[in-house]
Order: structure tokens, then C-alpha cells, then sequence
């Protein structure tokens, strides 16, 4: 959910045709945007299909393969990528680009030079706005997690000591391997000193809400779909990358735990009773206002994010009481998706601008960091049982998903 630094123009490959140009470019801004593998592959190769320029294309995380034109005679284009951020704002901007292509209002030349322009102009939410948007989540995940107003107020103050690390770190690449380790030790004993100026908070509560932004769960959903979809190479670099940040975060963590244990130890608030359905409005509302910063979306889309949200977060209450805590986000993420794509085709707009936000307060990632925490704890038992729960959470909402594609099925933008 980070955004991703600025990405300077790079030089396209000569000797290609001013459409197959267009279909490099239009493949890594889908790409960098977060564009999962089974959607961009598609996008792309109905794309070059339209344009009379048959392609064939690879996707991982880290790499773009394009072939062009005949398989006797293909001409190959290799990208060295970054794994991609979702930018809400950007992948509407790109689907623009190319209707008009596709509808030969804009020439395929044109295009390219919009698609590099995209690439290169600054993203809706300067540094400081996704900093402060870290707070806004920590605050709303703390009150998910079983917090009360004071734990809320301690998991912003944590959120905004993560973010301003891992803003930080995240400026030069040679650092940004320590963010999620770090940030796994500032949230942790971050939690601790809150704990003694303005006892008692919810401690684990307040640690892992400071963290919310930076688990993958979001990634560890997207890993799994693109497996359900037969993409395994791209699924499994995905779900590998998604497990080291998990180790990361859950060693550090582990860290902070140990440190903080050889410290005066602070009060402890008793369990809080679950949340109402009303009681998570506030949050639900607090929360969407945070995705839309996080995501690089629309101001206009507000509302749109927050009906999103709402409808994932009822919609897996709803599905808890019928199926249980694990497999009723399932129906959660059967809604939401089901929205998404009446959402696309109805208005012609990615549908992940509705699935995205919808999705994410549904994300197992917190149980997955806490399963991660017990295996350095030395509890090898309770790190597998939480783990487990995880999987079962991510899969889940793949099957949620991927039901709402059979209902609802998604549109072809190209």
C-alpha cells in the first residue's frame, strides 16, 4: 500500500512499431500501478490483438516479457521492473489512454508519450499526506482490533512513528529492506511507552494497528488469485515476497517484545467487549478516508471507497453469522466484488476502485504477523495454528472474489 518512488522515463527498445511502443508502455504502467498478472497478461494481449499486432506477454513481479508478431518471427522485449502499488487515480488515467487508442481517436504514438508522461507526473498524495494517512489507519485498525478511544488515539501516534520510518527508509533503495524490521521494533516498544504515559491501552492492539499499513495481507490475497488463476509463477514470487515481509515484520516485532520485557512493566487494559455493528461505522468511515490516500485515489471517489468498505466490512459480519469468523469474509469479499464489476461496467472504471478499499479492512495480514511472532517465541505450535487461520482467511476471499467473476463477470477493457 506504499506508494512507489517516481519511476524516471526508460528508454523503449527501437525497431518497434509505434502500436507495439504503445503496448510496452501501456504493459508497465499497468504493471506499476497494480494491475494483478492474470488482468494486465489479458488487458494487454486483447489490447495488441485490437491494434492488429498479435502479442504474447509474461508477467512476474519484478519482470515484463512482451513478444510481438508472428511465433516464426517474434521480436522480444525484456523490463526490469519493480513490483507495482496500487494507484487508483493513475489506472483510471491508463484505461483512458486507451479507449481513445483502441477507438483511433488518439494515434498509438500519442498514446505512448501520455502513458511516459503518466509514468513521470507526481502522484495525487504527496509524502506527507500518505504519512499522515499511516496515522488515520492506525487509528480506525486499533478500534477493529478491540481497542477503545484511548487505544485509538495510541495507534495513530504509532501509525505516524512507522510512517515517518518507513517514509524514511522507503526514500533510498539500500534501506528500504530494513523498513518492515524496524517498524516491527518501533511499533512494539512505540506501544510500550504510550502504554506508560497514558495507561492503560490495549498494547497489542495499539502495535499492530501502527503496522496495519505494511502487512501483506492485501499481497498474500493477490498471490492466491493470481494461483486460482493459473499465473503460478507470478503467484508464487508474489506469496514468496509477501511471507519475507511477514518474517520481517514478525522478527522485528519478536525484537521489540524482548526489549520491552526487560522494562517496568506497564498496565494493561482488561478485554473490551466486541464492537457493535454501529460501533465500527466511525472507524469503517475513518478507515476508507485512509485507503483513498493510500491507494492514490480520487477525492470524487471518496464515497464510492467508503460504500466499498462498508459493504465489505457488513458484508463479512453478516457472513460471520452464518459461516463463522474465518470463512464469512468470504461472503464479504462475494459482495464487493459483485460491486466492482457492476461498478466497471456500469460506468466504464477499473473495478478495482470499488475491490481494493472493500477488500482491505478483510485482509488476514495481522494473523499472519502474529503466527510470524510466536514461530521467533519459540511457540512453533501456536505460530502454525495462527498461520493457518491466515491461509484460510486469504483463500476465503479468493473464493469470495472469484464467485463474484462468475455472477457479475468482470469487464474487458480492451
Amino acid at each position: 500500500m506504499v506508494t512507489p518512488a517516481e519511476r524516471t522515463p526508460d528508454a523503449v527498445p527501437s525497431g518497434l512499431s509505434d502500436a507495439e511502443r504503445f503496448l510496452v508502455e501501456l504493459a508497465r504502467d499497468l504493471h506499476r500501478f497494480g494491475t494483478p498478472a492474470h488482468r494486465l497478461e489479458e488487458q494487454v494481449t486483447r489490447c495488441g490483438a485490437r491494434l492488429g499486432v498479435p502479442t504474447t506477454m509474461f508477467s512476474l513481479p519484478t519482470f515484463l516479457a512482451l513478444a510481438f508478431g508472428p511465433i516464426d518471427r517474434q521480436r522480444v522485449v525484456n523490463l526490469r521492473v519493480d513490483p507495482g502499488a496500487i494507484d487508483l487515480t493513475r489506472l483510471h488515467a491508463i484505461e483512458s489512454i486507451q479507449s481513445r487508442v483502441l477507438r483511433g481517436e488518439t494515434a498509438p504514438q500519442v498514446g505512448a508519450a501520455a502513458l511516459r508522461d503518466l509514468g513521470v507526473a507526481p502522484p495525487t498524495f504527496n509524502r506527507w499526506e500518505i504519512w499522515a494517512a499511516y496515522g488515520l489507519a492506525g487509528m480506525a485498525a486499533t478500534r477493529f482490533f478491540g481497542g477503545d478511544l484511548k487505544d485509538a488515539v495510541a495507534g495513530a501516534i504509532v501509525g505516524l512513528l512507522v510512517g515517518g520510518l518507513s517514509t524514511l527508509l522507503n526514500a533510498r533503495r539500500d534501506r528500504a529492506a530494513l523498513a518492515e524490521f524496524l517498524a516491527g521494533i518501533v511499533a512494539t516498544v512505540g506501544a510500550w511507552a504510550l502504554a506508560q504515559v497514558m495507561p492503560p491501552i490495549t498494547m497489542g492492539a495499539v502495535m499492530l494497528a501502527g503496522i496495519v499499513v505494511l502487512l501483506p495481507g492485501f499481497t498474500l490475497t493477490r498471490a492466491l488469485i493470481e494461483l486460482a488463476t493459473r499465473n503460478l509463477a507470478s503467484g508464487s514470487s508474489r506469496f514468496m515476497g509477501a511471507a519475507m515481509t511477514l518474517v520481517a515484520l514478525g522478527f522485528g516485532a519478536a525484537i521489540g517484545d524482548r526489549i520491552v520485557t526487560k522494562l517496568p512493566m506497564a498496565p494493561m487494559q482488561p478485554p473490551l467487549p466486541p464492537l457493535g455493528w454501529l460501533d465500527v461505522l466511525p472507524a469503517a468511515l475513518v478507515m476508507s478516508l485512509a485507503s483513498l490516500m493510500l491507494l492514490q485515489g480520487r477525492w470524487r471517489d471518496l464515497g464510492w471507497v467508503a460504500f466499498s468498505a462498508l459493504l465489505g466490512l457488513y458484508g463479512a459480519r453478516l457472513g460471520a453469522g452464518m459461516l463463522g469468523p474465518e470463512l464469512g469474509v468470504c461472503v464479504g469479499a462475494f459482495l464487493v466484488g459483485i460491486a466492482g464489476n457492476a461498478f466497471s461496467r456500469l460506468l466504464r472504471r477499473p473495478a478495482i476502485t470499488l475491490v481494493a478499499p472493500g477488500i482491505l479492512p478483510l485482509v488476514p495480514g495481522s494473523l499472519g504477523l502474529r503466527g510470524t511472532s510466536f514461530l521467533f517465541m519459540d511457540s512453533p505450535s501456536r505460530g502454525a495454528s495462527w498461520a493457518l487461520a491466515a491461509l484460510v482467511i486469504a483463500g476465503a476471499l479468493v473464493a469470495g472474489l472469484l464467485a463474484a467473476n462468475v455472477f457479475v463477470p468482470p469487464r474487458r477493457s480492451a
